[in-house]
């Protein structure tokens, strides 16, 4: 009987009958907030370029480090893990072409 009560009262249920906000607001809120979320990674990718052009490497450190605790924040807990791998994969490929840049072809060479 109480599982029943529980059950019944879902937020999904009250938005149905008019007693939350519309999708729509909610949506226009959540797409900003992704926005805001998107942008601080970009910062973030900023930064390591940045650090890694200067040869600044513990600043780089320091920036992947923060990187991967704000992602929680900034993408979401769900997102974390996905915005964490494609953040180390962009940030090894600037590592690679900043040292090309740096040392031409040959760096590449063992």
């Amino acid at each position: 009987m109480l599982e029943r009560r529980i059950f019944a009262e879902t937020p999904d249920s009250g938005r149905e009958r008019g007693h939350f906000p519309s999708r729509a607001v909610s949506r226009a809120g959540d797409n900003a907030r992704d926005g805001l979320g998107w942008a601080g990674v970009a910062l973030l990718l900023l930064a390591v370029v940045g650090s890694a052009i200067v040869g600044a490497e513990t600043a780089f450190f320091v920036v992947l480090l923060a990187a991967w605790l704000l992602f929680p924040v900034l993408v979401g807990l769900r997102n974390t893990l996905d915005a964490g791998c494609t953040f180390m994969l962009i940030a090894v490929g600037v590592v690679v072409v900043v040292e090309l840049a740096r040392s031409g072809p040959s760096s590449l060479l063992p």
